[in-house]
């Protein structure tokens, strides 16, 4: 029996999570990316990060829609909204996107995936947990404990068809410059891009390995944490 994925939640609508969102909905997945909601209150658009982070996507060049009404298959949302009824208050924001979103996604849709015996959990890690960054212990933390998330999944539905694995991309291009980036957080890496291959990744190139990973020839890859990064980090 074959399967195939046909909806797919991202969660974080970043350079990486609009990237990924984008490349899943052009082979026709329909997609849910959430994000946290904005701290300024008077906004009323609860889905204004995941809103804004979808539209600055679709105006980049080269579009990573192939068609523009591929954009149809991506519906935004929030976290708050999404999860409400699970809260986290002793929990930092950046564990919540990071950690618990990850978690309450899993949670939520591992039960029709075991029912049909086949499925498809995939966390994005982060460098940083790697290689270890200043200033950016929340960060480095978070992304080290999806490793561990990763892990314990793909062992407690080994036996179910559900393999869970955990893609970490390095330095991705995103809507700034090149100066910008390696003046400000960039450098707060011990290694940089320029020391590497002398280029930041393409989102498509994060993108083309989850969608290779989402297919039914990829059932062997399991509990794995899969480096995207040209070379800055080799474990």
């Amino acid at each position: 029996m074959s399967y195939k994925v046909k909806k797919a939640a991202v969660l974080g609508s970043g350079v990486m999570g609009s990237g990924i969102a984008c490349h899943l909905a052009n082979v026709g997945i329909d997609v849910l990316m959430l994000d946290i909601q904005p701290n300024d209150k008077s906004i009323n658009n609860k889905n204004i990060i995941a809103d804004e982070s979808l539209k600055n996507a679709i105006k980049s060049r080269p579009n990573p829609l192939y068609k523009k009404e591929y954009a149809s298959r991506i519906t935004t949302g929030n976290f708050d909204d999404d999860f409400e009824k699970i809260k986290y208050e002793d929990w930092k924001r950046v564990m919540t996107v990071n950690v618990d979103a990850s978690f309450l996604c899993t949670q939520a849709l591992i039960g029709p995936m075991v029912k049909q015996g086949w499925g498809r959990v995939i966390n994005i890690g982060g460098l940083s947990a790697h290689i270890g960054a200043k200033e950016r212990a929340h960060v480095v933390t978070s992304k080290a404990a999806l490793v561990g998330l990763t892990k314990a999944i793909s062992m407690e539905f080994i036996e179910k068809g559900v393999t869970c694995n955990c893609v970490v991309p390095g330095f991705i291009e995103d809507f700034d410059s090149k100066e910008t980036k390696l003046s400000g957080h960039w450098l707060r890496h011990p290694q940089t891009p320029s020391l590497v291959q002398n280029r930041f990744g393409n989102p498509d190139e994060v993108a083309e390995v989850i969608a290779n990973l989402c297919k039914k020839e990829a059932d062997y890859i399991n509990g794995q944490t899969l480096h995207v990064n040209g070379g800055s980090y080799t474990p």
